[in-house]
């Protein structure tokens, strides 16, 4: 017994020296995807998301993973089962939640899965509007905007599961959009996953024309063979014509086998426009950390677009872009969001 015991103290303290020394690797995971998109630039000049506010409506978070900051989560709200504690009993949002404001872990650095979110400094709204096998409702998504924009977000993440392309979305969520976006809050959405069963456009709330939509790219700056294709042309009953800056997809980000935390404390690697567009809110959560003054405001959000598609680098080949003064693509948008220039741009912005 005293053997086993002393074979215990001796591994512990084995793991503790190692990590002290840092001879287990303290690189992060996915660090291909932030440095992909600049946003080491910007943790490099210290934002962090700092002041800023994400609504994540989506499956739920298991906030008390050990990645999270339990302080993170400012507010809560359940339109499946009125629970009054969060939860997630399908793991979407608790993995778009790690790519967001993740702060890494002693267990997550043991298990290789050291992790560090986009903007873990910023503050999170967490909606559950999607259940455990996928259904949502037209009114509780609305509700779920509605609860987030009275809340303070500056930005909501509408990333609702893994397939929200077959969700019942409506009217009802489109006019709550379009409310949110009145009052300068900045809407984030994915563009669709049916990449391999094209259905000829986007997800449905890329019709709301100043939302972001996002596809997704790998890691070899490729589109993903999932990420859905845009459609710019009037379709009738559906959307107007589509015009700079809003055409879509707006923008691509890694997407691909992206690594985070998922449910019971683990961490899982998923795919999806979903994991793309959480990279995209929280590079803009960045932004507007830096430049308080666009947050916020609605003639800003035109800005802020013009600017991110302005400065998007044009992945897959320059050929396939088309269009004067920005060039867009149906399935890499106006290319892979580079949050530095991004950065750079504004700045010139805001001081003229």
């Amino acid at each position: 017994m005293k053997k086993n015991i002393m074979h215990v103290i001796v591994f512990l303290a084995t793991i503790f020296i190692s990590l002290m020394s840092g001879c287990i690797s303290q690189s992060y995971a996915n660090s291909w995807a932030t440095e992909m998109m600049q946003i080491n630039k910007l943790h490099d000049l210290g934002l962090y998301g700092s002041g800023i506010t994400l609504g994540i409506i989506d499956t739920g978070v298991e906030t008390d993973h050990g990645d999270f900051d339990i302080s993170t989560f400012l507010s809560w709200h359940d339109y499946v089962s009125n629970l009054s504690s969060p939860y997630d009993d399908e793991g979407h949002g608790t993995h778009i939640a790690g790519i967001l404001f993740a702060r890494g872990s002693w267990l997550g650095s043991l298990s290789g899965y050291n992790l560090q979110g986009v903007c873990p400094d910023a503050r999170g709204i967490v909606v559950k509007v999607t259940s455990k096998t996928g259904e949502c409702r037209d009114e509780d998504v609305a509700r779920a905007i509605n609860f987030c924009a009275d809340n303070g977000a500056d930005i909501i993440l509408l990333s609702l599961g893994e397939s929200p392309e077959t969700l019942d979305i409506g009217k009802q969520s489109f006019d709550a959009c379009v409310n949110a976006i009145n009052q300068g809050i900045i809407i984030v959405v994915p563009a669709g996953d049916d990449g391999l069963h094209d259905d000829g456009d986007v997800n449905i709330f890329s019709n709301v024309s100043e939302v972001i939509s996002v596809g997704s790219i790998r890691r070899d700056r490729y589109i993903s063979a999932f990420s859905s294709r845009g459609n710019q042309a009037w379709v009738p009953g559906e959307h107007g014509e589509r015009v700079d800056p809003d055409k879509k997809p707006e923008l691509v980000a890694p997407g691909e086998n992206i690594i985070s935390t998922y449910l019971d404390g683990g961490y899982i690697g998923l795919s999806g426009t979903s994991q793309a567009a959480a990279y995209v809110a929280g590079t803009i959560a960045l932004l507007l950390e830096a430049y308080p003054e666009l947050n916020r405001s609605k003639e800003k959000i035109c800005l802020i677009k013009e600017v991110l598609a302005k400065t998007a680098k044009k992945v897959g080949g320059n050929e396939l872009y088309i269009g004067e003064p920005l060039s867009h693509n149906d399935r890499y948008g106006y290319g892979l969001i580079q949050a530095y220039n991004a950065y750079v741009e504004l700045s010139r912005c805001v001081e003229g």
